[in-house]
């Protein structure tokens, strides 16, 4: 009662000064800021009184229902208008404030909630809760912002907003969860407050802050950052966004609080955009960059990042960085230029692991998410980064990039090391990953540029795997042709690259896309001065494919290049198809007397096809040391020619590139150094060699190996046909050679003797005309009995637009003035 006595104490006393002074402007009937107590506590209720504090219009919150160390509030409204304070005066032993919102409105907060000492403070109202541009934290602890009905605790007791009045509160422990009603309300933060002038890792406004270490968490239905800015410099972050009748269990750690969604069923959106103020777009930031480990957790349905606004859980001191955790039931979506997403250090320690899990990832125009290292102070060696993991069961989408001047800054997923440290590892997992218009993923070992000078790293550069289990299609390269869509690995210093693993079910590689490892030095102004060993680059790595089947198209490649260091070594497993076209290549180059790497094609029961005239290349070559090794093991292979040094160099003789030719060249050279070539092994079991084979001119391999060739001219023309006589037929299983026991019933066409003789040598040709009187005879003889014979296709074309046509007999027309280019030749 003397507390009721002195709240009316107070009210009249300032009805007195406002007669005075004019400066203050509230009611003595209700609280400065509309925060009005409820009588669901009996005579532990919450007593609200108007006060200035620090020349701050201030509601002072003493009383409420202490437990342990539990202090427990209740109000029919709670609001702190802009300009004022909700102050609650709590005792130096209480660890947790926990504020219920019992009636039916929205708390709209654009002033100060301020606590004593280290204690966490709650705040549940399950109509909504929105936080204004002004709106800031004074509390020594954690914060947790819920649109819950009920705050559960481990003996089963509820603080209810709903049903205040039917639980007891004379036994309660640890909080354990939120637990939400039928309908969970939404949360929205538009903070862009800046206490004492505190500002964030981007040297913005912190927005809504706690201290170093501690929690802030906003949970609930709907939540939107728009231009709200959030920090917890070594702290935790939990974005929670949650469907009605859910539960968000809490886990007390040295932190505050880790939410967990393990019950959880259906989950709503959660989004982080800009909003426009006085002409200024002010973004949305999430940052727990500190000294010490700052974790962040987003949970939602489809979470999108948009207009500038990031993500940031970096290091900045010695010790090993957080984790940021992005779980999208549905999808995860950043668009616009900037890096919405990273996990890096900018110091001694580690940074942490970033992990997405989600149905679809988009990163689009310019939106990046990004681990490693990052330059921050140049004298300062810099750790090593954490792993990239995107989970994504439907689909992954990197679209574009940003062009802004000449410049271009790519969509999608990034890791690197400026420094001594490694670059972190990036692993995607997903049923389709569709990269386009000049977005790529990215895994390097680059440097510092400081003063006109870059200082390449030492550190290794990641690896690279993705697992799709439906599909891979690259495509295209950016608006201004500067970057080439793709996956890519390489080192810019001493650091050796990382490998780039894949596995998917078809992987298509077209308009201009890479595939690439590569060791090379970075594309520098003349005015910079490299500070490395341009002579000592690191490794390039090794580009490993299983996939059932491959299809390079219209400069397509699949690379592993070195300007001085080893080129690396490329492995394609191909289950059905490996399918080459237009201008598309298969290389691993070595620049300076380094060997080139090795190519190896295993396709035991598929094919390896390309356009004969199409100038897709697999190459090992080298500059001026040893050429690499090429093996390549199919059923069949079709419309390539194995050259070696010196027939290129009579075709080409200014440069000795295959890729000037129009044929599709298979080489393994040393373009300065003749008697160190390398090997060049094609390996096709079920082909006969008695049936129009070319040997190879150099390096032999065993004569039950097979090899379909064709013959040179002086027009750089190469063509080839392939011609079996006799029974034969479809068999039972299609991975199978023909045999006579497996044919259908209708005969092939057997060959005179005169057709036969035409036939042996270097090329062969059919003659379908001759046995048509043969066939008549047979035909009108057995019109009732015998079906259609089957005419084999004797060789191919390709027409116009680069298509091979299966053809009887091949046209004698010239390739240069017919639309279809026949695969033979005559004789030299």
């Amino acid at each position: 009662m003397y507390q009721s006595r002195s709240g009316r104490y107070w009210k009249l006393r300032l009805v007195g000064v406002l007669v005075f002074t004019g400066t203050l402007a509230f009611s003595g009937s209700r609280a400065l800021s509309q925060i009005t107590p409820d009588d669901t506590l009996g005579f532990e209720n919450s007593i609200v009184t108007p006060k200035v504090i620090d020349r701050l219009p201030t509601d002072q919150i003493d009383g409420g229902a202490i437990r342990d160390t539990n202090l427990f509030h209740s109000f029919e409204q709670f609001s702190v208008r802009t300009g004022s304070a909700a102050y609650f005066n709590n005792a130096a032993n209480i660890k947790n404030i926990i504020t219920r919102v019992t009636g039916k409105s929205i708390s709209n907060i654009d002033g100060i909630l301020k606590a004593n000492n280290q204690a966490n403070l709650f705040l549940i109202n399950p109509n909504g809760i929105i936080f204004g541009p002004n709106a800031s934290l004074n509390i020594g602890g954690s914060f947790v912002a819920s649109t819950a009905s009920s705050l559960n605790f481990a003996n089963d007791t509820k603080f209810s907003t709903t049903d205040p009045k039917t639980i007891p509160l004379l036994i309660v422990s640890v909080p354990t969860g939120l637990q939400f009603g039928a309908n969970a309300g939404f949360i929205r933060n538009e903070s862009q407050a800046s206490p004492n002038q505190a500002t964030n890792r981007l040297n913005a406004a912190v927005g809504l802050q706690v201290q170093s270490g501690k929690t802030l968490a906003l949970v609930g239905g709907d939540i939107t950052l728009e231009g709200g800015n959030l920090t917890a410099k070594g702290g935790r972050i939990e974005l929670g966004s949650v469907a009605g009748n859910s539960l968000v269990s809490l886990k007390p750690t040295n932190q505050g609080w880790v939410l967990g969604y393990e019950g959880v069923q259906n989950f709503q959106n959660i989004q982080l955009m800009q909003r426009t103020v006085n002409s200024s777009a002010k973004p949305s930031q999430v940052d727990v960059s500190g000294e010490g480990s700052g974790d962040i957790q987003v949970q939602g349905r489809r979470i999108l990042l948009t207009g500038f606004s990031q993500i940031l859980a970096n290091t900045l001191g010695s010790q090993s960085g957080g984790n940021l955790t992005v779980t999208g039931s549905e999808s995860v979506e950043l668009i616009g230029p900037g890096t919405p997403l990273t996990a890096v250090t900018f110091g001694a320690g580690d940074a942490g692991d970033l992990t997405i899990t989600t149905g679809q990832l988009i990163v689009r125009n310019g939106a990046q998410v990004r681990n490693g290292a990052q330059v921050g102070n140049v004298e300062q060696s810099l750790g090593s980064g954490g792993k990239l993991t995107v989970n994504a069961s439907d689909s992954v989408d990197l679209i574009g990039g940003f062009s802004f001047g000449r410049s271009f800054s790519f969509s999608g997923l990034f890791s690197g090391t400026p420094d001594v440290g490694n670059a972190g590892d990036i692993t995607i997992n997903t049923g389709k990953l569709r990269i386009q218009g000049g977005a790529q993923v990215t895994t390097q070992s680059s440097g510092t540029l400081a003063l006109n000078k870059y200082f390449p790293a030492t550190g290794k550069g990641g690896n690279l795997t993705v697992n799709a289990s439906e599909s891979i299609e690259i495509t295209g390269v950016s608006p201004n042709g500067s970057t080439s869509s793709g996956l890519s690995a390489f080192t810019n210093g001493p650091g050796d690259a990382g490998k780039v693993t894949i596995d998917t079910n078809k992987l298509i590689i077209r308009d201009g896309a890479t595939i690439t490892v590569s060791s090379g030095l970075p594309g520098l102004p003349q005015d910079v001065i490299y500070q490395g060993d341009v002579s000592n680059l690191g490794a390039a790595g090794n580009l490993n494919v299983n996939a059932r089947s491959i299809f390079l198209d219209t400069k397509g490649k699949l690379t592993s290049n070195s300007e001085s260091g080893k080129g690396g070594n490329i492995t394609l497993q191909v289950r059905d198809l490996l399918l080459m076209r237009r201008n598309s290549q298969i290389s691993t180059n070595a620049g300076g007397d380094k060997t080139g790497g090795n190519i190896t094609i295993n396709a035991l029961n598929g094919f390896v096809v390309a356009t004969p005239f199409g100038n897709n290349d697999i190459t090992a070559n080298a500059f001026s040391g040893s050429g690499g090794k090429i093996t390549i093991t199919t059923k069949n292979i079709f419309g390539f020619v194995p050259r070696t040094r010196a027939n290129v160099e009579r075709l080409d003789p200014k440069e000795i590139n295959p890729n000037n030719l129009r044929t599709s060249d298979i080489t393994a050279f040393s373009q300065q150094n003749p008697s160190l070539n390398g090997t060049v092994q094609i390996n096709s079991p079920d082909a006969d060699p008695s049936k129009g084979l070319v040997e190879l001119p150099v390096n032999l391999v065993d004569g039950s190996q097979q090899i379909a060739a064709g013959c040179d001219s002086g027009e750089r023309i190469a063509r080839s046909s392939f011609i079996a006589t006799g029974r034969g037929g479809l068999v039972a299983d299609p991975t199978q050679p023909l045999i006579a026991e497996d044919a259908v019933l209708a005969d092939w066409i057997t060959l005179s003797p005169e057709s036969q003789k035409r036939a042996s040598g270097i090329q062969t040709k059919a003659v379908v005309q001759a046995q048509r009187n043969t066939e008549e005879k047979s035909q009108k003889a057995n019109s009732v009995n015998e079906p259609t014979q089957i005419v084999e296709a004797q060789g191919w074309v390709t027409d116009a637009n680069g298509n091979v046509v299966l053809v009887a007999q091949v046209p004698t027309a010239s390739p240069h003035n017919s639309s279809l280019t026949a695969t033979s030749c005559a004789a030299n």
